[in-house]
């Protein structure tokens, strides 16, 4: 899940939730650090538990809230959004790479890295036969 918002610059940031727990807070040690006055120096966590994401308010001033009601704990889901002091977040679905995107990466990544287009090709043979193919059933 992706948890996207607008940052205090005003640049739309995307946060890519995974199996580690995170924090979000107005604290530099948080995972998500809020230039947020209303935000407390670790507010709350996300983490993943039974294969459901599930937001936990740490004992924050002005509390969290999923979908504007107030929590202290809750599962949180794609289409939900998570409001932590000022800042609202909106849980989408990872998007998948787009064609486009992925030759501008490729093209970007032979540029810098000088390599050839038979290494890409290997790497990316490589890349597919390791991922885990489903088993038919």
């Amino acid at each position: 899940m992706l948890l996207r918002y607008i940052n205090s610059e005003g640049k739309q940031v995307e946060f890519e939730l995974g199996t580690k727990t995170i924090q979000i807070g107005r604290s530099e040690e948080a995972d998500i650090a809020l230039a947020d006055e209303k935000a407390s120096r670790i507010h709350c966590e996300i983490r993943l538990w039974d294969g459901d994401y599930v937001v936990k308010d740490l004992k924050s001033r002005n509390g969290t809230f999923v979908n504007e009601r107030r929590v202290d704990v809750s599962p949180l889901q794609i289409g939900d959004s998570l409001r932590v002091g000022g800042t609202i977040f909106h849980g989408e679905k990872k998007s998948q790479k787009g064609a486009k995107t992925i030759l501008r990466e490729v093209t970007q990544e032979m540029e810098e890295k000088s390599k050839g287009y038979r290494t890409m090709l290997r790497e990316i043979v490589k890349s597919a036969e390791d991922k885990p193919r489903p088993k038919k059933g």
